[in-house]
């Protein structure tokens, strides 16, 4: 196993992401909004895989300028989120929205004050890692009681065949379509192929029958994700960004995404995380790791059959795979 867990997701910076911005042109896009108010300072925010964030001096205040290049209708789905979202858990608030732009939509939002949740887990704070993960998941069992006014938001952008998202084992289903990609077998030789196929139809049921699939779930939950900081002598949650993934599902999903890196060997965020699922009100089976291991294998297997998957990262997403269907290497 040579997944590097110290490093999570570490490796995955995108190509040319770095694009630099005028503050001439920030001060023209946000012309309707700064009430005149100078433009000083944009910087580009490192962290992004697929949209493009700079931090932004407005006058005396700090905002984030965030461009929806990947999606552009991921603007208006992450804009509804968020607003509704407020009050429940920790979000940025949405201060502008432009849908349509010579660019991408964008829209500026909050800037919070903090670090990720992975800095501070390179950091070497045991302690502090463990009061951030036990927020998280008190955060996150929040989430999965919120109910949105507009379900209809969180329809799946997926390309594929309409009857994947209905009826039984859809996860199971899901995943044995990425696993007929051409792309993923060439990336995946065929035992791990059969060992993730006999994996998820083992524990699909279990993952159907355990949590409801009408939650919200975010997607990318993951710590890169997460901005924590100290309030009161403890590590706290201070928002949780990137909600242009979030879909109706389990919350098995987000539980195995934050976990994914998780080791019996090295734990970093376990007990923790799950400790303040089940303060937060998430009731969690005797089998809980291993749904969860379940529910995050589309989502890997998903990546593998990513075209826009950059080949550096395949050998990791690999050895991920490997070791979610491994019973030795995770905790059970």
């Amino acid at each position: 196993m040579t997944t590097n867990t110290v490093g999570e997701k570490s490796g995955w910076a995108a190509k040319d992401r770095n694009v630099p911005i005028d503050v001439d042109d920030v001060a023209r896009f946000l012309e309707p909004w700064r009430q005149g108010r100078p433009i000083t300072s944009a910087t580009f925010l490192a962290g992004g895989l697929m949209n493009r964030n700079y931090r932004v001096r407005v006058g005396d205040d700090d905002v984030v300028l965030r461009f929806y290049d990947r999606n552009a209708r991921a603007c208006s789905k992450e804009v509804v989120l968020l607003s509704e979202l407020a009050g429940h858990v920790a979000v940025p608030a949405v201060l502008y929205v432009a849908p349509a732009t010579e660019t991408a939509p964008f829209v500026v939002l909050e800037f919070v004050d903090g670090i990720s949740m992975r800095d501070l887990k390179r950091s070497g704070d045991v302690k502090g890692v463990g009061e951030a993960a036990y927020a998280a998941g008190r955060e996150l069992a929040t989430l999965a009681s919120v109910r949105l006014s507009n379900p209809a938001i969180l329809a799946a952008e997926f390309e594929a065949e309409p009857e994947l998202f209905s009826g039984a084992n859809v996860n199971a289903r899901l995943i044995y379509h990425f696993l007929e990609s051409v792309l993923l077998r060439k990336r995946m030789n065929e035992a791990l192929i059969s060992r993730v196929h006999d994996f998820a139809w083992q524990h699909d049921d279990a993952l159907s029958a355990t949590w409801s699939t009408s939650s919200i779930a975010h997607g990318d939950f993951n710590s890169a994700n997460i901005l924590v900081r100290r309030s009161d002598a403890r590590w706290t949650i201070a928002a949780i960004l990137d909600w242009e993934f979030a879909f109706a599902g389990s919350i098995a999903y987000d539980i195995g995404n934050f976990l994914r890196y998780e080791r019996a060997s090295s734990p970093r965020f376990e007990p923790w995380f799950s400790h303040g699922l089940s303060d937060g009100g998430t009731a969690l089976p005797d089998n809980w790791r291993t749904i969860a291991r379940a529910a995050d294998l589309s989502a890997l297997c998903e990546l593998l059959a990513r075209p826009a998957t950059p080949n550096a990262v395949v050998a990791e997403l690999r050895d991920l795979v490997a070791a979610t269907v491994d019973s030795h290497e995770l905790p059970p």
